[in-house]
């Protein structure tokens, strides 16, 4: 099938390049509790903007090294408690307009987006790492530390952003939910996966997974360009390739994966030039918990409605039961649009 760099078959059994190093789940269990302190330093200002129905806040959260990060923050008049969903962005843009974040007040849910640190948005982007920034932010610091990664703090960030929502005083936090398109969808996966109490996970076109088989495949072009110039430029002989490899298995989401215990919705579009769906499929693969995966043949990293309408279905549980296995099968849910 064009665009497709595997068969269907083979992408149904697909796993992954390089395997998740043996400490990655206690590694991000010790972030995680380092994280929580910073959950209190949280100013929210509220807009003139109001509705009888909606109130709109900038919310600005202080992370360990300094960075200001800003989202926006649109939760129901009434009084109460309210299920709410977190969205993630992609690479390397900025939270959705207002308008577009107001949807979710429809069906009764408050939404907390993100500006990611350092790209369109509002967000400060914060303490340096080691190594070039040729193409953007998304691979600095691979001179550095594991934890020296831009990468890595963009995951630190997602999890910050999941314990200011549990704060907040009309969060119900029987019924918190994440979403992501692209590089979003890695940080919806991650934040699923290291907090439980989150019921529900939708990721479209998940990005940030499976490094080596994205290098691979010659993906050198758009968000993955930086680690081409790196190895183009500081490292031609390739002498640091394995360690390179290795750092980025600590921010690889489909490690995430086997820690999802939680509702999960993939969306995936087999042409997909931004990254390539094999790897996508090695996420969407080592999941073990409830999950359905849509596979759309003739859609790419795009806006696509039809999994638009899957999420929103999702959201109000009007979904069909969920499979513990649902990722392309005979028994799986194959979406033809």
């Amino acid at each position: 099938m064009p665009g497709t760099d595997l068969r269907l078959e083979e992408l149904n059994t697909y796993t992954g390049a390089c395997p998740a190093p043996k400490d990655f789940a206690k590694h991000w269990k010790q972030v995680k509790e380092q994280i929580g302190a910073l959950a209190s330093s949280v100013s929210m200002d509220k807009l003139e903007m109001e509705t009888e129905e909606l109130e709109y806040y900038i919310i600005t959260v202080k992370t360990w090294d300094g960075c200001l990060l800003k989202a926006k923050y649109i939760c129901p008049s009434k009084p109460g408690l309210h299920p709410t969903v977190i969205q993630f962005h992609d690479y390397p843009q900025s939270s959705r307009s207002w308008l577009h974040l107001s949807r979710y007040g429809a069906i009764g849910y408050a939404v907390l987006a993100p500006d990611c640190r350092g790209q369109g948005g509002m967000s400060e982007c914060g303490e340096a790492g080691k190594g070039p920034t040729a193409c953007g932010p998304l691979f600095h610091g691979l001179d550095g530390e594991v934890e020296d990664l831009y990468l890595h703090r963009l995951y630190e960030d997602a999890l910050l952003w999941t314990e200011v929502a549990k704060g907040l005083k009309k969060t119900d936090g029987v019924h918190m939910a994440v979403y992501g398109e692209g590089q979003g969808g890695a940080l919806a996966i991650a934040c699923a996966a290291l907090y439980p109490e989150v019921e529900k996970c939708a990721s479209q076109y998940p990005m940030l997974c499976d490094y080596k088989r994205i290098w691979e495949k010659d993906f050198s072009e758009g968000p993955y360009m930086g680690l081409f110039y790196y190895f183009k430029w500081q490292d031609p002989m390739h002498e640091k390739e394995q360690e390179i490899f290795d750092k980025l298995a600590y921010v690889d989401a489909k490690n995430f994966a086997p820690l999802l215990r939680n509702k999960v919705l993939i969306g995936i579009g087999l042409q997909d030039v931004n990254t390539p769906p094999s790897s996508q499929f090695a996420l969407a693969n080592g999941i073990a918990c409830d999950n359905r995966c849509c596979v759309y043949p003739n859609h790419g990293h795009e806006l696509n409605n039809f999994f638009e309408n899957e999420h929103l279905n999702f959201l109000i549980d009007q979904q069909a039961a969920f499979s513990v296995r649902s990722v392309l099968g005979l028994e799986q849910s194959y979406v033809s649009a």
